[in-house]
């Protein structure tokens, strides 16, 4: 007899595991539900919309950026010594001479900083995480 370990979710459905898969932050959370729910991966990935498709791609995309890890495609970011307290969301990743950049919406702005000068901010009640 062998073992399985149990999964830390409980769904029932494909719908579910779309729902959840919209969630994840990281890749590593994305493969760890395709291997815990593999026969719903497939009809999973067909009822996510382009853009939540669009949105698990670049997770794979950027699974070994450091900043990634630390700033998830979506989040909110303000930079650590920001006067104005101007946030925006984190759409993109790059690096130039060994300095991991990222690049971010602020209203109708796009605006980039390294990522050590950028921090992490919940909304929901308006404190940062470091």
């Amino acid at each position: 007899m062998t073992a399985l370990p149990l999964s830390p979710w409980e769904l029932e459905n494909p719908q579910q595991l779309a729902e959840l898969l919209t969630t994840a932050q990281t890749w590593k959370e994305v493969e760890a539900l395709g291997q815990a729910y593999s026969h719903w991966k497939r009809e999973a990935w067909e009822l996510l919309s382009p853009q939540k498709r669009e949105y698990i791609q670049q997770l794979k995309q950027w699974k070994d950026c450091p900043s990634a890890q630390k700033f998830p495609p979506g989040c909110t970011v303000e930079r650590i010594n920001s006067t104005q307290g101007l946030t925006g969301q984190v759409i993109n990743y790059w690096s130039a001479y060994g300095i991991d950049y990222v690049t971010f919406r602020v209203g109708q702005d796009i605006d980039w900083c390294g990522a050590v000068y950028l921090r992490r901010v919940n909304l929901e009640n308006q404190s940062s995480e470091r």
